[in-house]
C-alpha cells in the first residue's frame, strides 16, 4: 500500500512537471500582464515568478532572457507596491486592516528592490552596465528607494535620497551615451531629474534640467505629452522664488498646449528641507516621541502639524510669518519660534530671490 502511495506521488510529480515544462516562460509572461492589466496583481505576480523559474531552468542567469523575466517580474512587483500605498492613503478602514496593507506593501517593496538590484548587479558583471535596459532598471530602482524606506530614520532617509541621485546620475548618463542627448527616453529622464530635485525643495539644481527640456523640445518643434506637467512644476519654482513675470510666461504656453485657461500654482511648497532649524526641530520630536512617557493609545506622543505661510528674503531671514491655526495662543507661539530660524537662500544665475512658502510648526497636544 505505501509502495502504491509513492509510486502514484511520484507520477504525480512527473505529470506536474511535464505540464510546467509545456507552458514556456513567455507564456507565463502574456500571463503576467494580462493579469496586471486587469489590477489583479497577485496573479500577476505569479504567473511571473513562473516565468523567471523556467528562465532559470533553461538559461544561464547571466542570459538577456533571465534578466528580462527578473525584471518584468519587478515592474509588476513596483505596480502592486504603488497601488498598496495609494489604498492606503485613499481608503477608510480600520486601523487594523491598514495595518495589514503597510505591512503587505513593505514585503512587497523589498521585493522589489532585490529584483532590480539583481538586473544591475548581473548586467554589471557581464559588461552590460552600460545599456538601455541597465539605464531603465536604474531609473526605476531610483524612484523605488525614495517611495520606499524599511528602515525609516533621519540618517538612512538621506543615504537613500542619496542613492536615488547617483542611480539618476548614472541612468542619464548612459541614455545620452547610447541614445543621444536629444532623444526622447534621454529627455525623460531629464524630466525626471527636475521632478527629483524639485521634490527636495533643491530650485538651484532642478531649474537647469527643465530649462534644458524646454529648449530641446523648442528646437526640436516637438510637443512632449509630459510638457503641461513639467511647465506647472517650472512655473511654480517661478512663483515660491517671485518671478511673477516669468510666471505668466509660462502659464501662457500652457495655455497654448491645453488651449484653456491656465491658473497660477497653488500648491503648497514647504521649505522645511532647505531649513536646518526646521529639520533640527523634526529631530527634536523625534526624540520627544520615543523618550517621553506622555504616550497616546498608539504609543506615540500627539501633536497638531501647524503650516506657516512665510516670506523669506535674499539672505534666508524670515521676514513674513502666518500660522494657519483658530488657537490665537498656538498661532502666536509658532509664528514667534519660525521667524527665528533661517532658509537656505536662492541664488540663481548670480541672481538671488526672495522665497514664498511654507514651514510646518508641531505643537504637542
Amino acid at each position: 500500500m505505501i509502495k502504491q502511495s509513492i509510486f502514484a506521488t511520484a507520477l504525480l510529480f512527473l505529470i506536474a512537471s511535464f505540464v510546467f515544462a509545456q507552458t514556456t516562460g513567455k507564456d507565463y509572461t502574456a500571463q503576467a500582464y494580462q493579469f496586471y492589466q486587469q489590477g489583479k496583481f497577485e496573479k500577476a505576480i505569479d504567473a511571473a515568478e513562473k516565468a523567471v523559474k523556467i528562465e532559470k531552468l533553461n538559461q544561464s542567469k547571466d542570459s538577456s532572457s533571465y534578466v528580462n523575466t527578473v525584471l518584468n517580474l519587478a515592474r509588476i512587483n513596483q505596480g502592486y507596491f504603488i497601488e498598496l500605498q495609494n489604498r492606503n492613503e485613499r481608503e477608510s478602514g480600520s486601523f487594523s486592516e491598514k495595518v495589514e496593507i503597510y505591512k503587505k506593501s513593505v514585503k512587497i517593496g523589498a521585493d522589489t528592490e532585490k529584483l532590480l538590484r539583481e538586473v544591475i548587479k548581473i548586467n554589471g558583471k557581464n559588461s552590460r552596465d552600460q545599456t538601455e535596459q541597465t539605464a531603465n532598471a536604474k531609473v526605476e530602482l531610483s524612484s523605488l528607494v525614495q517611495k520606499f524606506n524599511p528602515e525609516p530614520s533621519v540618517q538612512n532617509s538621506r543615504a537613500r535620497i542619496d542613492e536615488a541621485e547617483r542611480l539618476l546620475t548614472e541612468a542619464l548618463s548612459t541614455s545620452e551615451q547610447i541614445r543621444g542627448k536629444d532623444d526622447d527616453k534621454t529627455l525623460e529622464n531629464v524630466l525626471l531629474f527636475g521632478d527629483f530635485y524639485k521634490k527636495y525643495v533643491n530650485f538651484e539644481k532642478a531649474l537647469p534640467f527643465y530649462e534644458r527640456y524646454f529648449e530641446t523640445s523648442e528646437r526640436a518643434n516637438k510637443k512632449y505629452p509630459e510638457m503641461e506637467n513639467a511647465l506647472r512644476a517650472y512655473a511654480s519654482i517661478m512663483s515660491v522664488t517671485f518671478q511673477d513675470e516669468k510666471v505668466k510666461e509660462t502659464l501662457k504656453k500652457i495655455e497654448n498646449i491645453t488651449n484653456k485657461r491656465a491658473e497660477l500654482p497653488t500648491e503648497k511648497v514647504y521649505l522645511n528641507l532647505r531649513s536646518k532649524d526646521a529639520i533640527n526641530f523634526s529631530s527634536d520630536i523625534s526624540r520627544d516621541r520615543k523618550n517621553s512617557g506622555n504616550r497616546g493609545v498608539d504609543g506615540n506622543i500627539k501633536f497638531v502639524r501647524i503650516p506657516i505661510k512665510v516670506v523669506v528674503d535674499e539672505n534666508g531671514k524670515i521676514i513674513e510669518a502666518v500660522a494657519e491655526s483658530d488657537d490665537e495662543k498656538v498661532r502666536r507661539q509658532a509664528e514667534n519660534e519660525i521667524s527665528k530660524w533661517s532658509v537656505r537662500p536662492f541664488s540663481y544665475q548670480s541672481t538671488a530671490h526672495k522665497m514664498r512658502g511654507y514651514l510646518t510648526y508641531l505643537e504637542k497636544k
